[in-house]
């Protein structure tokens, strides 16, 4: 493999593991094991005591047998009756039979029986992908950390009493073949009724569409497109916040933060021409908070350095002639970031999505030690974070190990942390919906159930929502500047919503 398809699969494979496609164990050609999790048998509450009370009538007094109860002498009791002649100015009493109806689960859809949800999850197989393309990543397979936190939802009580299935399914973030091998095999040979983290990578990405658009079967995971989404039939929903609503939701975050005042004049940059759409989204947002937008353009040679190098050169000169005090990157524009990062704090850079950028702790790109300001939006959830202590109390019990963050993390220690996160929200995200879908799951209540979510929260993301063309929960970002000491990202704001 050369240098730059190297570099290539490097940058979507930051992208796949932040977007929790990643992870798992086996081997993407070996078909999913199902992981087989205890049955429940429904139990019907009783129904609550009738209480009925004998009165006579309020105009004419009546003897009433009497039955003697023994009760405290020092108060009162209500179920003691004794022989009353019951006043006149009392109305009646009624007659009181409260009944509560028990849940009844039936064999409602594809993959839901009465007593089990089957349930698939994806992820890269690291173990492999390591061995087949030489890599050293140190990221942990995500099979036992997923089969842990089954196990506590299964423990807890399931889905309305329905106990989780989990069936895995393995691949490799490069090209479409190990992706569409796992589509077939679950939704063909293991009938799951839905399937969580979705595929990630170049060439995996698209497959995501099999399950909707192929076979009417729910996702929970990946970011998909609005294209996408008109092309599938079954619900499909992210944990994150999809690059089309980001570069506004970034927009919201500097005019939260009071940072938008600063920047001056703007110039956007996409990474190549599938980021039009989010580029003008963007620039209205922007002109929308009242910032000025001279130049709003993208890369015509994506992966071609010399040819991207040469286009910057171009557009800088103009971008200087214009005024221009912050550029803007839309999209993984990397060899264009590395000529402005080499201009010192010529500019003000803004990079879309911070979250794609944790491989820059260890493999920092060319010339940000030259760079100015840096600012970006991105999740700062830290396994010191109580809002995920619930979710690490859980997944370290199950492994018996600590779960660390990544800025904890020691050279070359395995990292569990992507893992965990990726369990813990996605399925935590499953859980809310299919309980509001009700006792009868199918397609049709879940897409109700998430239409009619609204807000909510999720391990370590206060702010999250759903609704009827809200296909991406989260909402919550916080503003970020590139430390040069700390070599990373640094939390300059508390977490927003942005929604």
């Amino acid at each position: 493999m050369d240098g730059s398809m190297r570099r290539v699969i490097g940058l979507w494979l930051a992208m796949a593991v932040l977007a929790g496609g990643c992870g798992g164990g086996g081997s993407p050609t070996t078909a999913p094991t199902v992981t087989e999790a205890p049955t429940t048998t429904v139990v019907e509450e009783p129904a609550e005591a009738t209480t009925t009370t004998a009165e006579a009538p309020a105009d004419e007094p009546a003897e009433v047998p009497t039955t003697t109860m023994e009760a405290p002498a020092e108060e009162p009791t209500g179920t003691t009756t004794t022989t009353t002649t019951v006043p006149v100015e009392e109305p009646p009493a009624t007659t009181t039979t409260t009944t509560e109806a028990p849940i009844v689960l039936t064999d409602s859809f594809r993959g839901v029986t009465s007593e089990t949800i089957r349930i698939g999850f994806t992820s890269i197989d690291f173990e492999k992908f390591n061995s087949t393309y030489g890599f050293n990543l140190t990221y942990a397979n995500y099979g036992p950390t997923v089969d842990t936190y089954v196990a506590h939802i299964n423990a807890t009580g399931g889905i309305l009493g329905r106990m989780v299935e989990i069936v895995h399914g393995t691949f490799l973030p490069v090209g479409a073949a190990t992706a569409e091998a796992v589509c077939v095999e679950l939704v063909e040979d293991h009938q799951v009724f839905a399937v969580l983290n979705g595929f990630a990578g170049p060439g995996a990405e698209s497959v995501n569409e099999c399950f909707g658009g192929l076979y009417d079967t729910i996702l929970v995971g990946g970011k998909p497109t609005p294209e996408q989404l008109e092309r599938i039939t079954a619900t499909w929903i992210s944990d994150d916040i999809s690059l089309g609503r980001r570069g506004r939701a970034f927009v919201n975050l500097l005019r939260e933060t009071g940072r938008l005042a600063d920047l001056g004049t703007f110039m956007l940059y996409g990474a190549n021409g599938d980021y039009e759409a989010t580029i003008a989204d963007t620039t209205e947002a922007l002109e929308e908070a009242g910032a000025e937008v001279v130049i709003a353009t993208y890369n015509p040679s994506t992966g071609d350095e010399s040819a991207t190098i040469a286009h910057m050169e171009v557009v800088l000169e103009r971008a200087r002639a214009e005024g221009v005090s912050t550029v803007f990157f839309i999209g993984e524009a990397a060899y264009a970031q590395e000529v402005v990062f080499e201009l010192g704090d010529e500019f003000i850079v803004l990079i879309l999505n911070g979250d794609s950028t944790n491989r820059w702790k260890t493999d920092p790109p060319l010339g940000i030690d030259e760079a100015g300001t840096l600012l970006t939006n991105r999740s700062f959830t830290s396994s010191t974070d109580p809002a995920m202590a619930d979710c690490l109390a859980i997944i370290e019990a199950g492994l018996g190990l600590e779960v660390r963050s990544v800025e904890l993390l020691e050279e070359g220690e395995a990292n569990y942390w992507a893992a965990t996160q990726a369990s813990c929200r996605l399925f935590e995200l499953f859980r809310q919906i299919a309980t509001a879908a009700g006792p009868d799951l199918t397609n049709e209540s879940f897409a109700m159930a998430a239409a009619d979510l609204g807000s909510f929260s999720i391990s370590g993301q206060p702010y999250n929502s759903l609704g009827p063309d809200k296909s991406d929960a989260r909402d919550t970002l916080s503003l970020a500047e590139w430390d040069h000491g700390l070599g990373f990202w640094r939390a300059i704001s508390d977490p927003v919503d942005v929604g």
